[in-house]
């Protein structure tokens, strides 16, 4: 995650090139020449202990020892058994950056039972060098004229960054690229990164200015899982991120790690992507047609497609796609089929897609594209073309091109064949403009593109209101977890299961125990009616126990006992089948239940399980002992919103069912999202709970109920995303009118009283906080100023009641810190409502963000404002700020030290 020294890397003055030499297949050489036929403009020098003089025309020496000066940049290509020798006397030298192209440091070392990659990273570990590698293919910057890879072909410049893990894939992208005439501002692969990890990179390139979009590939998740949501979340809320995650193999090893009631790991990769707001796609098909939408396209303003073709088979090939992959189609206004009209045949159906017919020119096409895409229903154009005599495919790419660039909309091209759309293609892609070979091709792009969009949609959607957490139902939450972990168990027994949801006020089952079959018998006496037996022993008592064997539970249940010569007969018989197969302590006795059969009943199952990799995480999907109740499984990360929670829901086929079913859609729905941010309250709540089941979950018009449920316990695990820290909430009073408020951190559900307090703001207390004047922020800012990353970020409000007696608190102030990815620098900013001056909501903002960074080790917090704003500047030297002009921005810098630097590298950081 730490970016300190990740500049050497990308934007070195000097380089030396270990393992270099003359040979045809020397890795070495192969770099040293790509580098020079690359204008690399700094410093080269190579070291090969042979004592060449030179290796392909740059000066050589024997060892570091020899190096004229120690570079900013060493790439090491020598044999893995001289690499950490390597490293270490470079280490020593004060270079702290290295990138390892030599593979094969897996290799053990049979002398000390260790592997040459632990020996590289022991080596490096007490001079703090950075290591990009090994096994990597090299980065590839157009910006610096640096090619420091073993590409065969250098890149073009561009745009678009691209991560990678595997070598090769990286070499046919570069490949691909320059045949599309497409280019990247970065490229490269990071091997086995055994330091320089993804979220490094991710945090470097989401503050490079050349940098509009990342390109990720990755096979597997190194590091954190935290770490990784981290940097890529923060990333894509002012990048377009997009991610190639190759599919898991599932052999019976691996199936071994997966998360309890998970059948795929690819899902669990899916849902974290998903929640980071970024777009996956699943082959290098993808990835190809991703990165040519990338670097060719506008943001989309919406999602509407319009298609024109010169016949109507590849329209409805198109259509036919856009529809399957939950696309949708523009419709046109009355003004643009009156245009159309004119321009078309008289038996034109006056529907998008449109057919120009087979006779279309490449005037028509032209007029057709303009007409469309001036439609304010239509957000983007799709144009296809199959060859004809009438229209030739390079004549009618050139008009289609002069009014692609001229309209505000995006324009996609499709022009089928070969042999006469070759030439057209590659006039689109020297004009920019996205081309596919097929028209599925093109609509798979256009929708890659969409699904990004929605997922950033919901990533910034406003959370309904806060709901108020009952805190002593927790501590007794706690309380029977801590019981359990002290006698020893990793489970919840039945009634403390059941206990633990009606805490979270989730509605559950009446049950009841007995420890023999006339126990049994006389709670059915008591109940009356039909019921339903289940045995209790120490393998159901775990949530997804039937994963391996899907019947598993059937065998310990029995249901719709209505009398009680039924009753006895069938809990003898649970009785022994259980004796059978476990001893009398691994026995726990009987629940029985009421039936609640005749309410026509959605049976669903919810829950919680935790993935090795990125932690707990809530599942939802189709109930009951199904045989293909893993199919609807569907996976988010906590913690959620009702936004989180919506989307949930809907991915799942119990929605359509729903849809289908249910006279009041909006209430079942809403019912289930609750359920679901309880469990995820629950999550936050019970660092120990591994895994909760309820299945199955009714429901029915009389609402939700969970029939049956089982809890597992285990250590303390984190979560992936961090949730909402309510131990940083304090209550105050306003020091003039002494009125009762709360300060506390930020979170999503604050949007509206946001802007209520930006609307409080004179124009001159905007222009004192932003700089300049400005009008209302729109929903995307308030998303990102309300819903942030609290791994990264910090903002304390002053929160009280309305006085004007509506329901709800309003924002009084806030103050905001943001920390840079390796907490060195905190940038802060604070404003006020104008009618609250003087109750010292300053001072209690900024001591607090004082405070809190402090305690998380940052070294400096910083801000600036302008020289007119006297009282910002006097508040920020009560409080111990250092202040001083700076006549460059003409603004008043304001600084202070929190924690010493400790290390070298701290030091230059704060010194920039």
């Amino acid at each position: 995650m730490s970016t300190k020294y990740l500049r050497r890397f990308f934007k070195p003055a000097s380089i030396a090139v270990f393992g270099a030499s003359d040979r045809a297949d020397s890795m070495g050489g192969a770099v040293l020449q790509n580098l020079r036929e690359g204008g690399f403009e700094g410093q080269l020098i190579a070291v090969n202990s042979q004592g060449y003089g030179q290796v392909r025309g740059v000066p050589c020496v024997k060892s570091v020892s020899e190096l004229p000066q120690m570079p900013d940049l060493a790439i090491i290509c020598s044999p893995p058994g001289s690499v950490a020798d390597i490293i270490r006397k470079l280490g020593a030298n004060m270079v702290k950056a290295a990138l390892i192209l030599t593979g094969g440091l897996s290799i053990r070392n049979s002398r000390e039972e260790r592997s040459l990659h632990e020996e590289v990273l022991d080596a490096a570990r007490p001079y703090g060098i950075r290591i990009l590698g090994p096994d990597c293919m090299g980065l590839l910057v157009p910006g610096s004229r640096m090619n420091a890879s073993y590409a065969h072909v250098n890149i073009r410049k561009g745009k678009v960054a691209y991560i990678g893990q595997s070598g090769l894939i990286g070499t046919a992208m570069i490949d691909w690229a320059n045949g599309q005439e497409i280019g990247f501002s970065h490229f490269l692969t990071l091997g086995d990164s055994v330091d320089v990890g993804i979220p490094a990179v991710i945090d470097y390139l989401a503050q490079d200015p050349y940098t509009h979009a990342i390109l990720l590939q990755m096979d597997r998740m190194t590091g954190r899982a935290r770490d990784f949501l981290s940097a890529v979340r923060a990333a894509s809320r002012n990048k377009l991120v997009l991610v190639l995650k190759s599919d898991i193999v599932q052999d019976d090893q691996h199936k071994l790690q997966l998360a309890p009631g998970v059948d795929d790991e690819d899902r669990v990769y899916d849902a974290a992507l998903r929640r980071a707001g970024v777009l996956r796609v699943e082959t290098s098909d993808e990835l190809y047609n991703a990165l040519e939408t990338l670097s060719r396209m506008k943001p989309l303003r919406g999602e509407r497609l319009a298609i024109l073709c010169n016949g109507m088979g590849p329209n409805a090939l198109a259509t036919d796609r856009l529809l399957k992959r939950q696309g949708q189609l523009a419709e046109f206004s009355d003004a643009t089929r009156e245009a159309l009209l004119s321009l078309l045949p008289g038996y034109w159906n006056q529907r998008n897609p449109v057919d120009l017919n087979a006779d279309a020119t490449p005037e028509r096409f032209a007029e057709a594209l303009s007409l469309v895409s001036k439609d304010p229903g239509v957000d983007a154009v799709l144009v296809i073309h199959a060859p004809t005599q009438m229209a030739f495919g390079a004549e009618t790419a050139e008009a289609v091109i002069e009014v692609a660039r001229r309209t505000a909309r995006n324009v996609l091209t499709s022009w089928m064949g070969r042999a006469t759309a070759i030439e057209a293609r590659n006039r689109f892609n020297a004009a920019g403009i996205a081309t596919f070979v097929t028209p599925e091709e093109a609509v798979d792009a256009f929708m890659q593109m969409v699904e990004y969009r929605r997922n950033q949609e919901v990533m910034r959607q406003t959370p309904a209101p806060y709901m108020e957490q009952n805190s002593q139902n927790h501590v007794r939450a706690r309380e029977l977890v801590a019981t359990a972990r002290g006698e020893g168990r990793n489970f919840l027994y039945h009634a403390e299961a059941c206990e633990l949801l009606d805490l979270y006020d989730i509605p559950v089952a009446h049950s009841y125990y007995a420890d023999t079959v006339e126990g049994v018998v006389d709670i059915a006496k008591r109940l009356g009616g039909s019921v339903a037996v289940r045995a209790l022993h120490c393998e159901n008592v775990y949530p997804f126990s039937y994963d391996d064997k899907v019947r598993q539970r059937w065998r310990d249940l029995a249901l719709d006992l209505y009398s009680i010569n039924e009753v006895k007969h069938a809990t003898t018989r649970l009785e022994y089948r259980v004796r059978e197969r476990f001893s009398d302590d691994e026995v726990l006795g009987f629940v029985v239940q009421q039936m609640k059969r005749g309410f026509q009943s959605l049976q669903i199952n919810v829950g919680v399980t935790r993935d090795p990799t990125f932690g707990p995480l809530l599942l939802f999907g189709a109930g009951g002992y199904a045989v293909d109740m893993l199919a609807d499984r569907q996976l988010m990360l906590p913690p959620l919103n009702l936004a989180l929670a919506q989307a949930l829901v809907r991915r799942s086929r119990v929605y359509d069912i729903i849809r289908e079913n249910s006279y009041q859609v909006e209430r079942d729905v809403d019912q289930l999202c609750e359920l679901l941010i309880r469990l995820s309250e629950m999550v936050v709540d019970l660092p120990e709970l591994a895994c909760l089941e309820i299945n199955p979950l009714l429901l029915n018009k009389r609402g939700l109920l969970a029939v049956d449920v089982s809890v597992s316990l285990g250590a303390p695990v984190s979560l992936s995303i961090s949730p909402y820290p309510a131990y940083l909430t304090e209550s105050i009073r306003l020091k003039g009118s002494g009125r009762p408020a709360v300060v506390r951190p930020i979170r999503g559900e604050d949007e509206p009283a946001h802007l209520d307090l930006y609307q409080h703001l004179s124009p001159d207390s905007i222009r004192l906080r932003y700089f300049y004047s400005r009008g209302v922020p729109t929903h995307q800012e308030l998303a990102t100023w309300t819903q942030i990353d609290y791994d990264r970020e910090m903002a304390f409000i002053v929160s009280a009641p309305r006085l004007d007696g509506l329901p709800g608190d309003e924002t009084l102030g806030v103050v905001r810190a943001v920390t840079d990815p390796d907490n060195v620098r905190s940038e802060f900013s604070i404003v006020i409502r104008d009618d609250l001056q003087g109750e010292g909501l300053g001072v209690i903002l900024m001591q607090r963000i004082v405070d809190y960074c402090r305690k998380r080790g940052t070294l400096q917090l910083y801000g600036s404002t302008l020289s007119s704003n006297r009282g910002m500047q006097a508040l920020a030297r009560k409080l111990g700020f250092k202040t001083a002009y700076n006549p460059e921005e003409d603004v008043v810098d304001m600084k202070m030290m929190l924690n010493e630097p400790t290390e070298e590298w701290q030091m230059y950081r704060l010194q920039q």
